[in-house]
């Protein structure tokens, strides 16, 4: 199997490594040609793809490592069978960690005590 990869995404080789092979290319600059051989493609929201970048390609399946579709041509991928997934929930713990350090800082800077429920308006 021929893997088309953005080049930014981590771990391509642990997860799809026993697939097939691999080749990670910038997502921002991915062709048509770059695309044509390939059996999976797997994006991130730099990628539009669209049905110029798959046209005549061997793609059935597309994944794309984030929460968000409105960088895929998702009628193009039903019409022809191009199977999709994407990652919703992906990023629930990058945003929890953000949330309390940020709420750190805040208890930090303002000397005040957080306590359920907590609002703060400036």
């Amino acid at each position: 199997m021929q893997i088309v990869a953005d080049e930014n995404i981590p771990l391509i080789d642990q997860f799809f490594g026993d697939f097939g092979e691999i080749t990670r290319l910038p997502g921002r600059t991915m062709t048509n040609e770059d695309v044509r051989d390939a059996d999976l493609l797997l994006v991130r929201s730099v990628t539009q793809v669209t049905p110029e970048l798959l046209e005549g390609s061997r793609v059935k399946f597309v994944g794309t490592a984030t929460i968000g579709k409105d960088h895929i041509d998702l009628d193009y991928l039903k019409k022809h069978g191009i199977g999709f997934c994407s990652a919703p929930g992906c990023n629930a713990q990058a945003v929890v960690d953000y949330v309390m350090s940020a709420l750190s800082v805040l208890v930090a800077v303002s000397y005040t005590h957080l306590t359920l429920p907590t609002i703060y308006s400036v």
